[in-house]
């Protein structure tokens, strides 16, 4: 700039002498030589010119005098000594890239005259510079003035050169009219605004590429000035900073000069410049640090470029300062509470500003308050959301210390605030009844500013239509009460007093109205206190319901009633809460109303049940059920007991003794009779009725006491009892014996020793207990099965590291109706419930609840806490019991919300199936004597058939574990009998198929990091639509009573599901769960029966255990599913089978199961034939059973030979005593045999049905070869095969001894296995 600057006052001088000059039109223009317009050489080479002009001559590099480049020698004389001309010589020892420009010659009077100047261009090729300056790291910035061309000073050192202008992306760019000067660059006529951006000139020279990077920028004008200045008035020795700032946007030039009354300020002055988006202030601070009576006047800043933007300020410079507070307006502050914003200021003058500080109420105002925001400039306070505490004095303090200048002002803020009734806080519409004839009193407190009146409104119940319901009307329905209007509330309520207290609370006027009724209060309705001020109103309504009763409603808890006599169930409710009663029996079933008598009387409403003629039958708990009028989704029920008893004789609990007691003592004697009606007693001595008297007492229990006997007292006493039925009678001879001292020494020693004894035991409990009692965490772990894997979380830190989102989860306790018990252990109990509102499908679903019992500590609630969150880490699958939700908030019980599985568990299942277990159900039309079975045999499909449909379909219905499965519902409109598994025979395909879910559950479980522990039969639960579920009991198992459970150590365990390193090391696994899960295999395909039957479980069957032994095949299994149970029983853990790989196994075998001819599905209400016929004959069929009785026998036999591998040893080849086997065969829960009555059931089906009978049998392998032959035969002939029976049984036998059994594959789990891959697992799912 300064260069600029330079040059251009110096061509302006050389202009003004060439005009003025008059020499000027005498001087030649100077020759020089060589006179070429441009020139080229090479770096390194040396280059002269000489210059020939009239007088004293200058050179110009580049229009720069030369003087300015030291590099340049330049010599001058005169050209001869008769020529009066001079010559200059320029001289360029060693040329370099850099000097390629251009040279001129002037006169040094007029340098930059143009018409007197001679020049020539010089290029100084340089192959490794070709361009003259390089900027290849960082781009040079053009600015874009204002004019009609942009130029690119791309000069290259040679004009051989070559060089193409492109974009930083290496893609050409021509802009309109570009052409190319070596000399100059690339110039662009009329630029747009697209050209800012990175560009960059490239030329290739031997082989090289070499560029050159500029950056154009438009520049544009400023905008606008101003001038601040940090005080107008100063004092003299203070600092004094003024501010000039210029707004412009991008590539905006200022330059600021500050003028002091017209004169150039040379001050020193900070500069700055400030970006907000698209507009840049360019900032000139003039700074005086000490200021002087010289200092005041004028201050101008002026930008240079636009010299038509100017902005002054004056100072004023004063010797001494100066403070006054002036206040136009009242010092008192009036403002509703509420106001988003009040502001209190006053106006200041003085010099210098002063320090400002708030009061409120005495107390400073600090800086950073919340609600208090200080203006000190200005000299304000802001309140921000005015509230009824901002109500108080505010005092403004101003100092000015080195001045010694001080003074304050007070202001005074009152909020005005709407009425507060105190009782609507707590009333949350609760209605308490009002007993009929009390005097009461009604009151509510209030407050707010100003102080708000009270006044009472009345309103009746009978303004509505229903005399029995009572709404809040509109105002104008209402009564204004005063003690001068009582005849208008209906001479029901007569008021006795209104009064109304000013009262002082909290440092707060409160106002208390108080209303009182008289003793004659007998009507109903709603009492309305209405509080006012010129702020607003409010009010509070006081439900006034008037009762003859104690209770909302009530019954009798308890009726004795006789049988053969009658009894009135009376259920009472209070008239304006209650309507709607409803008697029930204890059967759930509806009383009719024929029988029933409802009445309304006064102010309760009551409905009366007559049994008559009572007998035992109608004992139970009735219900009686009333709806709430202001809340219908409210039922409110009360229960009568009624108990029935029989009539019974009188008869002796109890003979009287014969005794003999001292004289001056107390005679006790104590009739103990029974009998109904209670029998009444009378009381005899030789033969007399004893009367009571002074000293002789006849007690309600039937005790007669005589107080100070004597020896007249002595005789027979007789207790005589009798009722309607008969009489009784016991009598004694009491002695009556003179007094005698005795010792009572023996006495006090007994009494001390025992007390002694009592407390030595006591103590040496405690401190037993307290040795044997566990740590928490063995606690928590021996309480719960399933657990996280303790290599992902240790078992200690489980309860505390796992979450609990009671957002999601925490389920009110007022919505849970807890019933019957389903299983309970010495800590905790399952509880079947009802819970409203639990899900979006139901109001109310039947769940269970686990909790804990009273007398549980605080390890068995944490175990039970550990078990919820464990729950909530698994997340829901169909094959898993499900969490619902919890209660855990304090003020109740912890409880656990789970699924409800109606069926139990499928151990207690199985074994109550042993009965109606068949192989495969069909039907065959060709007798009419079998119409009957027929008809059955379809009902039974048609059962089947939706329970089959929605069990395929459970896997996506289920996927969200909270909305309840449609086909649910759709097989109870269709009938319960389709929905009652307990009504439908159980197949081999429902043991595949149950095998199946509990191995998926189980690979879930495995993928979520989890470890069961327990997994067995027991654990297993069966819900609608055959799907089971995996549990874990926990607390609510007492292993203490189930013999499943065995002690080892100080531990009871379930030994015979254990796998032996969880028994010898314990380790538990998943691997360890395959085990037991091999073990579960084994009690489904034995119905039920205990594991390792006939074996005492001791140490030598662990030891058996590790060494190889293994169980017997279950009587109903398969060669396959036996082999699958011996896998999962391998001695070495990472050799069994994984549940993924379990999956697919039980999976391709149900899939086999129901595979016929090709098809993915059996055909329902079918029957094949061996034509293929589906309506054969009978003797067709006959012939065909015939046949493939025989083979099927074969096949039956040869499999059940190969059924164990020849390299298992099974504990039933280990000889058991006679005592022990004969133990076994009788052992109904082995399942190996059948009871005595069920093979009675059992012969009258096989009698009735022949030849469709239903029966055990034992399922044989499902192979190739067997598929063939069944593909042949067309039916599968099942032959019936007690326990007793061994594999040394002959072949013997003939058509009677099989009871043949006609195929139904319609049942669950024939369709292809449902996808439970598609089960959707929710990990926090909303309640």
């Amino acid at each position: 700039m300064l260069q600029a600057c330079t040059l251009g006052v110096c061509l302006l001088l050389g202009l003004l002498r060439v005009q003025g000059s008059p020499h000027q039109e005498t001087l030649m223009k100077p020759e020089l030589s060589p006179a070429e317009e441009q020139i080229v050489i090479e770096a390194g080479q040396s280059f002269s010119a000489t210059c020939r002009g009239s007088t004293s001559l200058t050179w110009l590099w580049n229009d720069v005098l030369y003087s300015v480049n030291h590099s340049l020698l330049v010599s001058e004389g005169r050209c001869s000594e008769s020529d009066g001309h001079i010559c200059s010589q320029f001289t360029i020892s060693e040329a370099k890239a850099n000097h390629t420009g251009y040279l001129s010659c002037s006169y040094s009077d007029f340098p930059f005259h143009k018409d007197l100047t001679a020049g020539i261009y010089v290029f100084v090729k340089d192959v490794a510079n070709p361009f003259v300056k390089m900027y290849a790291d960082h781009p040079s910035v053009i600015f874009m003035p204002n004019e009609e061309e942009l130029i690119i000073p791309c000069r290259v050192t040679s004009p051989d050169f070559k060089v193409t202008l492109k974009l930083l992306t290496d893609s050409d760019i021509s802009p309109p009219g570009m052409f190319w000067d070596p000399r100059r660059g690339f110039i662009i006529p009329f630029p747009s605004f697209q050209l800012q951006q990175m560009l960059k000139c490239v030329t290739h020279v031997n082989g090289t590429d070499h560029m050159s990077l500029y950056v154009p920028q438009k520049v544009v004008g400023t905008r606008d000035i101003n001038v601040i200045a940090s005080q107008e008035k100063v004092l003299v020795g203070d600092s004094l900073n003024l501010t000039c700032s210029v707004r412009t946007t991008y590539n905006g030039r200022a330059a600021l000069n500050w003028t002091h009354n017209g004169k150039t300020h040379f001050s020193p002055t900070a500069k700055d410049i400030l970006m907000e988006g698209n507009v840049y202030t360019c900032l000139s601070t003039l700074i005086i640090p000490n200021v002087t009576m010289e200092d005041r006047g004028v201050y101008s800043c002026k930008e240079q470029n636009e010299k038509q933007l100017e902005k002054s300020v004056t100072i004023t410079v004063l010797k001494n300062g100066f403070l006054k507070i002036f206040s136009n307006r009242n010092l008192v502050y009036e403002a509703n509470e509420g106001r988003k914003r009040l502001k209190i200021a006053l106006k200041v003058d003085a010099l210098p500003h002063p320090s400002v500080t708030w009061y409120k109420d005495g107390k400073i105002i600090g800086p950073n308050h919340c609600c208090y925001k200080s203006d000190p400039v200005k000299y304000r306070l802001y309140i921000e959301n005015v509230r009824e505490k901002d109500a108080g004095n505010y005092t403004v303090v101003l100092s000015s210390a080195r001045h010694g200048l001080y003074e304050n002002v007070t202001f005074t803020l009152e909020v005005n605030t709407k009425p507060t009734i105190y009782e609507k806080e707590t009333d949350f519409d609760k209605i308490e009844p009002i007993l009929v004839g009390r005097e009461q009193t009604l009151q509510c407190t209030t407050s707010g500013n100003p102080l708000p009146t009270i006044h009472w409104e009345w309103q009746p119940c009978f303004t509505t239509p229903s005399k029995t319901l009572c709404h809040v009307e509109s105002p104008a329905h209402r009564i204004l009460v005063s003690l001068s209007n009582q005849a208008d509330l209906a001479g029901t309520n007569r008021i006795l007093s209104i009064d109304e207290k000013v009262t002082l609370h909290e440092a707060k006027k409160k106002v208390l109205g108080i209303l009182k009724t008289t003793a004659g209060t007998n009507g109903s309705g709603i009492f309305f206190c209405v509080a006012k001020n010129k702020i607003g109103r409010t009010e509070r309504s006081i439900r006034f319901y008037v009762s003859d009763m104690h209770r909302g409603i009530s019954t009798n808890e308890n009726i004795h009633v006789l049988t053969g006599s009658d009894v009135n169930l009376t259920c009472k409710a209070e008239n304006y809460l209650y309507d709607k009663l409803t008697w029930y029996y204890p059967s759930s079933e509806e009383a009719p109303v024929a029988l029933t008598f409802s009445e309304e009387k006064g102010h309760s409403l009551s409905l009366s049940l007559t049994l008559t003629n009572v007998s035992l039958a109608d004992a139970g708990l009735y219900r009686c059920k009333a709806k709430n009028r202001n809340n219908h989704q409210e039922m409110i029920d009360r229960f009568t007991n009624v108990v029935v008893q029989e009539k019974r004789a009188p008869y002796i609990v109890q003979q009287l003794e014969e005794q003999e007691v001292n004289s001056s003592s107390t005679l006790h004697l104590e009739c103990l009779v029974d009998g109904m009606p209670i029998p009444t007693i009378t009381w005899l001595k030789n033969g007399y009725e004893i009367k009571p008297a002074s000293g002789i007492s006849l007690l309600v229990n039937n005790s007669l006491i005589i107080e100070r006997v004597k020896k007249d007292d002595e005789g027979v006493y007789e207790c005589k009892a009798a009722n309607e039925m008969g009489e009784v009678r016991t009598a004694a001879f009491i002695t009556i014996q003179a007094s005698e001292e005795k010792a009572n020494i023996e006495v006090i020693i007994l009494v001390c020793t025992g007390l002694a004894a009592t407390l030595f035991w006591l103590l040496l409990t405690l401190f037993i207990r307290k040795l044997k009692k566990p740590s928490a965490t063995d606690i928590k772990t021996s309480y719960l099965s399933i657990i996280m894997d303790p290599d992902e979380i240790p078992l200690d830190e489980q309860c505390e590291r796992l979450p609990y989102d009671s957002s999601k989860w925490e389920f009110p306790r007022d919505r849970l109706r807890l019933g019957k018990t389903l299983g309970h252990g010495a800590f905790g109990k399952v509880v079947e419930a009802s819970a409203f509102g639990i899900d979006k499908c139901s109001t109310c679903k039947t769940v269970a609840v686990k909790m804990l019992k009273e007398c549980a500590t605080t390890n068995e609630c944490k175990a039970l806490m550990s078990e919820l969150k464990i729950l909530i880490h698994i997340g829901h699958h169909l094959n898993v019991v499900n969490l619902l939700g919890a209660c855990t908030k304090p003020g109740g019980p912890l409880m656990v919300i789970v699924e409800f599985c109606k069926y139990g568990n499928l151990s207690n299942y199985l074994r109550s199936k042993r009965g109606d277990f068949i192989a495969y159900k069909s039907q065959e039309n060709s007798d009419p004597t079998e119409k009957v079975l027929d008809e059955s045999n379809s009902d039974l499909t048609e059962l089947i058939k939706p329970r089959l449909q929605s069990v395929a379909s459970t896997g996506s219905s289920a996927s969200s574990g909270f909305i309840e499965d449609k086909s649910y519902s759709d097989s109870e409109e269709e009938g319960e009998d389709a929905e009652d598994l307990r009504k439908r025979p159980l197949t081999m395909e429902d043991l595949i198929c149950y095998s199946f879910q509990v191995a998926k559950g189980m690979e879930f479980l495995a993928s979520r990091k989890c470890i069961h522990r327990d997994l067995a039969a027991r654990n297993i639960l069966l819900s609608e639509n055959n799907v089971v579920k995996i549990c874990d009991f926990g607390l609510a198992r007492d292993i203490y009573k189930d013999p499943d459970y065995v002690r080892k150590g100080d531990a009871r365990l379930p030994l015979k599901w254990m796998a032996p390193e969880a028994i010898f090391d314990k380790t538990y696994t998943t691997q360890s769960d395959v085990w037991s899960f091999g073990v579960l295999l084994w009690e489904i395909f034995s119905l039920g029966a205990s594991p390792y039957p006939g074996v005492h479980i001791d140490e030598d069957f662990c030891l058996r255990l590790k060494e190889g032994t293994r169980m017997r095949p279950p009587e109903y299994t398969t060669p396959e599913m036996y082999q699958t149970m011996l896998d999962c029983w391998h001695g070495v853990p990472v050799e069994r089978p994984n549940f993924t790989d379990l999956v697919e196994r039980l999976g391709d075998l149900l899939q086999a199961n129901v595979q016929q001819e090709g098809k993915d599905y059996i055909p329902l209400n079918t029957t094949l034939s061996p034509n293929g016929d589906a309506n054969s004959t009978q003797s067709d069929t006959e012939e065909s059973w015939k046949h493939s009785l025989v083979r099927w026998s074969l096949l039956e036999i040869g499999n059940k030979i190969k059924m164990r591998p020849l390299s298992v040893k099974t504990f039933d080849e280990v000889p058991v005593g006679k005592d022990e086997a004969m133990h076994e065969e009788s052992e109904s829960d082995s399942g190996m045999v059948l009871s005595s009555e069920e093979m009675k059931s059992l012969k009258r089906q096989e009698t009735r049905s022949w030849p469709f009978g239903i029966m055990a049998f034992k399922k044989t392998a499902v192979s190739k070869s067997k598929e063939s032959v069944l593909t042949e035969i067309r039916r599968e002939m099942i032959k019936y095969q007690p326990a007793a029976q061994t594999e040394d049984d002959t072949l013997d036998c003939t058509l009677e001894d099989f009871v043949l059994l006609p195929m139904d594959l319609s049942l669950e789990c024939h369709s292809p296995p449902p996808d439970y891959n598609s089960v959707v697992q929710y990990s926090t799912p909303p309640v």
